[in-house]
């Protein structure tokens, strides 16, 4: 079994703009440095699409190369998608789909994204339950 890590970042409100925000700084750091391969598992389509259109602007001085999973640029380092899971090693997933991840991907690290709402963080139990019995090693960050 690979050790791998999964970080719970809890946010105390539920504003989605600054959630995004916070989500568009981690791809960035995981960017500039050289997590590897990485995996943002949107939530739906329009939520994925968003994230595409993000990445070209979200900061004027810096370009993160990505690519949509469903348009298969093996060159990209960092992958969109919501609903098909990829068929390549992953070093990091981004998750903010409501399901825990495929233990079959095995990555280095997962990222979970939990909202503030009552919904959302008893989905995140959830899968904090499925982690902890695949012995994954589990942290918990709370977000400002």
């Amino acid at each position: 079994m690979k050790d791998i890590e999964v970080i719970f970042h809890h946010f105390e409100n539920d504003d989605e703009k600054e959630r995004m925000n916070y989500v568009y700084r981690l791809i960035e750091k995981g960017y500039k440095q050289r997590f590897g391969i990485i995996y943002i598992h949107a939530s739906d389509e329009e939520q994925a699409e968003l994230i595409d259109g993000q990445l070209w602007t979200f900061r004027q001085e810096s370009f993160i190369p990505h690519s949509m999973l469903k348009n298969k640029n093996d060159d990209a380092p960092i992958s969109i998608g919501c609903e098909t899971l990829p068929d390549m090693y992953l070093d990091v997933i981004i998750n903010l789909s409501d399901q825990a991840e495929d233990p079959s991907l095995e990555p280095k690290k997962i990222h979970e994204i939990v909202p503030a709402s009552e919904e959302k963080k008893s989905l995140a139990r959830v899968k904090w339950k499925t982690y902890k019995g695949l012995n994954y090693r589990i942290k918990s960050h709370k977000v400002n």
